[in-house]
């Protein structure tokens, strides 16, 4: 968020990456003393979303640098954005990391600031497909970390009929899976609602933002829970629905060992989404940040990130150091017709509705 590194009996990944960056880091410092890689500064401190980088990478670059590697969690992007705005330039930060839609919004207000690209060689290995977006035109601002699409996974022995569409989804919410199911924690908690009437997420039309804002309280007695990270409930059981993360699914599935959880990418429409890294204004540990960065856009690099997370790699060749297993994963890699079916998430004049339809939503599940 795979095969190679899975936690320890009774772990979650992401108790799993906090030991393994803490342990590792310890270590590091034990074994290297004070003496560091040229220029690079003695810690990095990263904030991105949970179990989101490979820990073994997480270790060959400390030993490399002899420097501490710390990572802090956030649940979504609207808590990172608070979080840079709120501290004015001293959130602590070296690295963060944001989806597609905040990246503008982040560069504008002047939250973060522009790469040094003579310290990252490695970005000439971005895919062309992913370099360059118009958020960030020659990628000043970011580098591509990781792509992918949201769907739901369910228990097909609980919920036996079939399972194709948003309105299923809905359907199935209301009725086997009352009481058991998780949405993300996230304005997209709404969008299937849009979805399955075939419009955009981004609809910018009264009636479809109305009647949605009607159905969440329809749905709302049925939710469980709101969690961008439901793995760990759906591996244990107890959700037997979840909307989540292409990557995330892969994570339960394989977590849980049960054969019965089936990922879907519904139709008529989904989510398409690029994260991509960034320098938080402020941030003292510059060249270890660059450093970092430069590390992870290493095709070898990249494709231990895909078999960890579940996610595409933004960066060229990383497919020829992926295992041909991983590589033929349609959790991984999507379908053809998913990626035709796709949409990114726009910061457009209706997205702060959006925003409070999901505070609507979850106060009434909270009831």
């Amino acid at each position: 968020m795979i095969l190679p590194h899975r936690p320890l009996i009774g772990m979650n990944r992401r108790k799993f990456l906090g030991l393994a960056s803490s342990s590792v880091a310890f270590a590091s410092m034990a074994r290297f003393g004070p003496a560091r890689a040229e220029g690079v500064e003695p810690q990095l401190s990263v904030m991105g979303w949970a179990d989101y980088i490979n820990p073994a990478n997480i270790e060959e670059w400390e030993k490399t640098n002899s420097s501490k590697f710390v990572y802090d969690n956030y649940a979504s992007n609207e808590e990172m954005f608070s979080k840079l705005q709120l501290s004015q330039g001293n959130s602590g930060y070296d690295v963060g990391m944001n989806t597609d839609f905040m990246i503008k919004l982040l560069i504008d207000k002047g939250l973060i600031q522009k790469l040094d690209k003579s310290l990252i060689p490695n970005i000439k290995n971005i895919l062309p497909s992913y370099a360059n977006p118009p958020y960030d035109p020659d990628n000043l601002y970011t580098v591509p970390k990781s792509a992918g699409s949201q769907g739901f996974i369910y228990d097909k022995t609980v919920i036996t009929r079939p399972m194709k569409t948003w309105s299923d989804f809905l359907e199935a919410i209301q009725n086997e899976a009352s009481g058991r199911t998780s949405l993300l924690d996230d304005p997209l908690a709404a969008a299937p609602i849009i979805w399955s009437k075939g419009l955009s997420w981004n609809t910018t039309e009264e009636s479809a933002l109305k009647d949605a804002e009607a159905m969440v309280e329809v749905l709302a007695k049925h939710i469980k829970t709101f969690n961008s990270y439901p793995v760990q409930d759906v591996a244990s059981g107890s959700v037997i629905l979840a909307q989540c993360w292409n990557g995330n699914a892969k994570q339960a599935i394989d977590a849980s060992k049960n054969e019965n959880l089936v990922f879907v990418y519904p139709e008529p429409k989904s989510e398409l989404w690029l994260d991509s890294y960034h320098l938080p204004a402020g941030g003292k540990s510059l060249k270890a940040a660059h450093s970092w960065i430069n590390f992870v856009l290493d095709p070898a690099v990249a494709a231990k990130e895909t078999a960890y997370t579940g996610f595409l790699s933004p960066v060229a060749g990383s497919e020829a150091h992926i295992d041909p297993k991983v590589a033929a994963d349609p959790l991984i890699f999507m379908p053809a017709d998913a990626l035709a079916r796709g949409e990114r998430t726009q910061r457009n004049e209706t997205y702060n509705r959006r925003v409070a339809i999901l505070t609507k939503f979850k106060a009434a599940a909270a009831q």
